[in-house]
Order: structure tokens, then sequence, then C-alpha cells
């Protein structure tokens, strides 16, 4: 429980609460609240020595003080304090919120049900306590004649349960729409440090005055600093009235798709100066008289004229494809570009050096006349201050630099959704058009594994096939609508778009559309028997899912969907699980999934015959019809060594003898050393595994060699190639090998098996 202590001293509780929103001077504290200078330091000294705030740099003045936790803490109490004195529980019907504390702009407000949004609503006068209204009740909405707006501080309100004066969630419903419900709601209290948009007018609403929310579909006066402008950059809040900003705006962005986002919204009847990748534009040729203020900076004492005939020399050249020291400088700092005489509307500046982009807009400052919009990724320069500067600068966008612009537009955590800084430390919330362009560069993904995504809620309709697929991966966790209109024209593009839980009905719908690995988006558990089996004839993934259903669940309508090859595979490869088996040979044969392992699985049974005719060298093996090399190494490199490992030392031998035989078993991943332990072989039938070609084969035989020749040295073997242990299974005891390994897995389990044994 906080405790609740008023602060008493105005001076004190007004400095601590404009320095909640950053540190400052105590020419700062002055200016900012219209106090004298002695009487801003006086109450500095005051809350330093009680620990309130403290000061960056020690006895220097000018120094910078700053808000300490202890600080935060009074302010907390100050305004749990001004609630208990205030609030009178329940508060009247329809009642929105109470000023608790003012001065000036700066209020403290108590919202009795959750605000619409970092903009706050506020009216020109009171409720009537006595008459107040319940919202929705009888359509009466009780509109003041004027409101105005007052923006947040922080991230929201904080909120508390008014007899504990503990901390506490938002109430679950905003605004009860019944008189009971109204007043049975819960005692709870949300506090909001706001303050006044336009401070020029005095807010004749006293400390202690219960006020009204904003009706639905109302929106106030913004002041006129963000509705002179002759361009919208976007909506105040979520969704409030149009921002338009008079004058230059600094955005310090450092995301791309924050940087499209602004850029593209910005650039109608303008001309951008961007990367247009950004914008998503092929690249453009630039107009040549770049290249006469390129030549000023490098040639930065020449004459005027003598910079004219070095460009008409220049362009000469260009046209000419000459090449030459100064052609080749051009090349340098404009790679790969084109040239004409026109300007267009975008001034593609990807690939250009730094002095080439200060040539850009040394350009647009001189020669257009149209607003300008500028994508600065490069060091400052003095030519960005006097764009700054001109009434033609919309938007310089930048992250690594500061500029003197009084409006700076800041990202937030959410795309589309930006913080704009006016004059006075005041942030209002500004929503933008989330339509970015698609890089040209931008490459549709062919794998999940290449899908990246972006953070966006929602996008626009899509005009093509690769648009659809762009503005699909920008959804972070799909949005089905979306995904409905465009299901039929862009089937993948529905699908990434797609939202977990629709996943499922969606793939029953356009899975037959797409490639089976796009299902890798997806949780398959999820899916349905009949979209599971479906899928798993063609992913293998799937196919594991649809075996250990079938296993958990082996009397399940799964185990009557015989007529599918998946089903057929999971049934004859879970015998155990299932009590009477069904006859699915014939069906598994269509499309004889994981071959080697259902032969292997039903090696024993008395259908292996049929079973086996799926695989020639599996049928070869079962009818003992393996006659030369050729067959033994094609057995051996399709048929499991569990099968024929009791033919393993003659039909290894055998392909010892021949240069060609040496060659194919180099390249047969087969765990020798499981096999050849239980054989009685020694080191000199082994001898020709020197003479075999480099390859993952050569490497088992030699760790098997490696093995056989110590035990029969008597000495331990040295660290394998294929697993560090692997000469220890040609011993009699074995050591103890961790659990886990990277290494060749049929060996460590040989290994572990043994060590049990012991």
């Amino acid at each position: 429980m906080v405790r609740t202590n008023r602060i008493r001293s105005t001076h004190q509780r007004r400095v601590l609460d404009w320095l909640a929103d950053g540190g400052g001077t105590v020419t700062e504290v002055s200016t900012a609240l219209k106090i004298r200078v002695p009487h801003a330091s006086a109450a500095l000294k005051k809350l330093r020595e009680s620990g309130d705030v403290v000061r960056d740099e020690a006895n220097i003045r000018g120094s910078r003080y700053r808000l300490s936790s202890q600080g935060l803490a009074r302010l907390e109490s100050d305004g749990l304090a001004r609630m208990t004195e205030l609030v009178q529980w329940p508060p009247p019907p329809g009642a929105a919120g109470i000023v608790l504390a003012r001065d000036g702009p700066m209020m403290l407000l108590g919202y009795a049900s959750q605000p619409a949004g970092p903009l706050l609503g506020i009216p020109d006068r009171p409720m009537d306590e006595a008459s107040g209204v319940l919202l929705n009740s009888n359509g009466n909405e009780g509109e003041s004649e004027r409101w105005r707006w007052a923006v947040q501080r922080e991230d929201g309100p904080v909120w508390w349960d008014i007899e504990t004066l503990r901390r506490t969630s938002a109430p679950t419903q905003s605004s009860p729409t019944t008189l009971t419900a109204w007043m049975e709601r819960p005692k709870v209290m949300g506090l909001v440090r706001a303050r006044l948009l336009d401070e020029a007018n005095p807010w004749p609403v006293s400390v202690g005055s219960w006020f009204s929310p904003l009706p639905s579909g109302f929106w106030p006066e913004l002041p006129q600093i963000l509705q002179d402008g002759d361009y919208v950059i976007g909506r105040a809040g979520n969704s409030g009235p149009p921002v338009k900003p008079r004058g230059a705006i600094q955005a310090v962005l450092g995301r791309s798709l924050d940087r499209s986002v602004v850029a593209t919204n910005m650039s109608e009847n303008a001309i951008s100066i961007i990367d247009g990748n950004l914008i998503g534009v092929n690249s453009k040729p630039l107009p040549f008289v770049i290249l006469k203020y390129w030549l000023s900076i490098i040639h930065p004492r020449i004459s005027s004229s003598s910079l004219d005939l070095k460009f008409s020399r220049l362009v000469d050249d260009i046209n000419s494809r000459s090449s030459n020291a100064l052609t080749r400088r051009v090349l340098s700092d404009f790679p790969g570009r084109e040239w004409r005489d026109e300007t267009g509307s975008v001034i593609d500046t990807r690939h250009l050096s730094q002095r080439a982009g200060e040539a850009c807009l040394l350009f647009a400052i001189e020669e257009i006349e149209a607003p300008i919009i500028l994508d600065w990724r490069w060091k400052y320069v003095e030519a960005l201050d006097r764009l700054g500067a001109d009434n033609r600068c919309r938007v310089i966008i930048s992250n690594e630099i500061s500029l003197d612009i009084p409006l700076k537009l800041t990202s937030t955590d959410t795309s589309g959704k930006f913080n704009l800084e006016i004059p006075g430390r005041i942030n209002i919330p500004i929503t933008v058009s989330r339509d970015s362009m698609m890089p040209t560069n931008w490459q549709a993904p062919e794998t999940p594994e290449e899908l990246i995504r972006g953070s966006l809620t929602s996008v626009k309709n899509a005009e093509n096939s690769r648009e659809a697929i762009w503005l699909a991966c920008q959804l972070s966790e799909g949005d089905d609508v979306w995904a409905d209109r465009h299901e039929r024209e862009y089937p993948l593009a529905s699908w990434i778009a797609t939202s977990k839980q629709s996943q499922p009905s969606r793939w029953r719908r356009v899975g037959d559309s797409l490639d089976p690995i796009w299902a890798g988006l997806a949780d398959l558990t999820k899916f349905a028997d009949e979209d599971l089996s479906r899928l798993a004839m063609y992913d293998d993934h799937a196919l594991s899912i649809l075996i250990d259903r079938l296993r958990e669940q082996p009397l399940s309508n799964l185990a009557r969907i015989t007529n599918k090859p998946s089903v057929a595979t999971a049934i004859l490869l879970s015998r155990e699980w299932i009590e009477d088996l069904p006859d699915v040979i014939d069906t598994w044969l269509e499309q004889p999934l994981r071959a080697s392992e259902v032969i292997r699985k039903n090696w024993g049974e008395s259908e292996i015959a049929k079973i086996a005719s799926a695989c020639p060298q599996h049928k070869l093996l079962l009818e003992d019809d393996v006659v030369d090399r050729t067959q033994m190494l094609a057995v051996m490199e399709d048929v499991h060594y569990s099968l024929w490992q009791n033919k393993s030392e003659t039909w290894l031998l055998n392909c010892l003898a021949s240069s060609i035989g040496r060659t194919a078993l180099s390249s047969l991943e087969i765990p020798w050393p499981v096999i050849l332990s239980k054989k009685d072989i020694s080191s000199v039938d082994l001898a020709l595994v020197h003479h075999m070609p480099p390859g993952v084969g050569k490497n088992y035989l030699i760790d098997s060699l490696m093995g056989i020749t110590a035990s029969e040295q008597g000495v331990n073997p040295s660290l394998g190639i294929t697993h560090p242990f692997a000469g220890w299974l040609f011993k009699d005891s074995v050591p103890m090998v961790p659990l886990e390994t990277e290494h060749d897995l049929d060996i460590h389990i040989e290994l572990h098996r043994r060590f049990q044994q012991q």
C-alpha cells in the first residue's frame, strides 16, 4: 500500500511534476513554469536535499536536474492523497473522470472507466453531479458546447483500488450501460497525468469537478500548429482528426518499415529524395544538374563560369560514355546510375555516397519549388539546417543526427503508431497510414523458413500475386478477414495471412492448390484426421504426427480411413498397437511411403513377400538371390543393415577386393563398427581399407580397423572419427559414454546397450 501524503509546497509540486516528463536546468524550469529563477533554484535545492531530485553535475552552472525514484514515489503519493480527499464513490452516472489537480495546462485526472486512448477529449464545463446522465441509457450524450484535447504524459492510467490504495487492473467493462451496473462497479480509479494541448485558452473546470466522456464520433479542434499545414501526416490518437502540422518535421526513425510508411504517406505533390527501395520504385535516372552541385562540392572555390564549363564537359563525356578521371569519380559516387535532363517526383539515392547525397540535397534546395521529403542516412552536413528552415521542407527522416527542428516524429513499438513532439515537450500520438510500398528488391519466400513476418495488424487489398504475398508477410499474427477476401485469387498469400486458429479450416480449402511444404506454417496436430492423412502423402512430418495419433487412439476413426496410403503406412508401422490389423497392403503399395522402414518392421510377418515387392533390393534379399557384387552394394545402400548383417562379412570382403567395390563402399553411410564388432574378423582382412578413396564409408571402416587392431594388441583404442568411442565396441567392456551425442546414433545406442549388459 502506498502512503498518501500531499506535497504542501506549490513550487516543489510543480517542479516535481514538470521533471517527471524529463530533466532540465534551473533556467528551463523557470521558463517552463513561469516562476522566477531564485524561486526555481530554491525549490530544486530543497528537493535535492530531500532526495527527490538529483543533479547530473555537481557545482556546475547549467547542470541538469532529474527526478529520482524517491521523487517519483512522492509525486505518486501526492496523487493518491488528492484522490482520497476528492473522490466520493460512486461517481455521477456517466462520468468519465474527475480533476484531481491542475496547474495551468498540467493536470492530474482520475478516470472511473478506461479512457479511449492517449489523446483525451475533455469538456469545457464540468458535469452537474446532481443530474448526471448514464450514457447510452436514454440517448442523451450530455454534449458540452466546447471540447478540447489533452494528451497523456505517460503510457496510460495507473489503476488503484480506492479502498486498499493498492495497484490493480483496469475495470473490465469500460462503460456500464445500466444504472445498477454503474452503481455496483468496482471501486477502481485510474490516475493520468495529462496536459492541455491548447495552452492559450483557459480551461474553466476546477479541481474536484467530474467531467463527462467525449461523445462518440465527436472530435475537438487541434491546436493551430497541428492544423495549419498543407498536408496530412496522420490522425491524432487512433482515429481522431487529421494532423496537418505547420513547418518541417524531423522524423527520427530507424526501422525501414517506419521510414517507408512516413515517406509514402507524406509524398503527395512533393519531391522525395530517398532510397527507392523504401517506397517500392525501380531505379530511376537522375537529373544531370545534380552533377553541377556535385562538382561544387569537389571544387568549393571554383568560379561560377568555370563550374558551368566543367559541368558542360562532364555531361558531354557521360553522354558519349567517355572514360576519364572525372567520369570514373562520378561512377564511384553514383554507381550504376543513368542520367537525363528531366526531374521526376523521386530522386533515387540508393547506393549513393555521402557526397552524392549532399549534391542531391543542394540541388533540391536550389532548384526544386515543390515540397521536399528527404530521407538522410549519412553524417551531418550544413545543408540539412538550410532545408529544415525552408518552408518547402515537409520532413527530414534520419536516425543518427539531431537537427534544430521543433517538430519531432518518433517511432513507438507498434508499426503505424508514432509520437509527434511539439514545442513544450508535448507528445501527440499519431496514427499514420500503414500501407507501405513493397521494396523493388523484395524476394518472395519460397519456403516457410524464408518467411519473415512484419508487425502490422492490418494491410490494404493486394493488386497482384507478388504484392499479396508481401502484404501477407507484413501481418504479425494474420488477418482472417483479409485472407478470406484474397483466398480465391491468391491462395498462398491467403494461407500466409491466416491466423493460427483458422489454419486447419483454411488448409482444407486451399491446401490442394499449395505446395505441401507450406503446411509447415501450421500446427499440424490441430488438423483433422482426413486433412492430416491427405497431407501426410507428401509431408513426412505430417506422417509422423499421423502415426503418433493412430498409436494414441488405435480404435479412432483414423484407423478406418484405410483408402489412404498414408494411413496404411501408419497401420503397418504400428502393428503392436492394433489388435485386428486390417488388410492395407494393396493400398500401401499404391504409394509405398517409408518403404525401408515398413519392410523392416514387417520382415518376419507372413505378408512380407508382398510388402517387400515395393523395393527390388529388399525382394532380392528376401529371396536370397544376391549373387554378384553389384547386387550386394545395391542391397547395402537401400536396405537397413539389421536385415543383411548376417552376410556382412562375406559381402564386405568381396567388395573390398575390387577397386570399383572400394569406391562404392566409401560413399555408403553404414555403421560398420556396430556390425563388425559381432563378427570374427581380423585387421588383416581389412587391410585394403587404406586403399579406399576418402568418404564417409571409409571413415566407418577406419574406425572398425582401429578398434580391431587395438583389441588384437591389447591396448585401448584411440578416438574414432564417426564416434569418439567407436573402437571400444571391439573390446570386452566399454566405458560410460554421455547420454547425448552429435556423432553416429547407431554406434552411440550400441555403446549404451553394451554398457548396460556389463
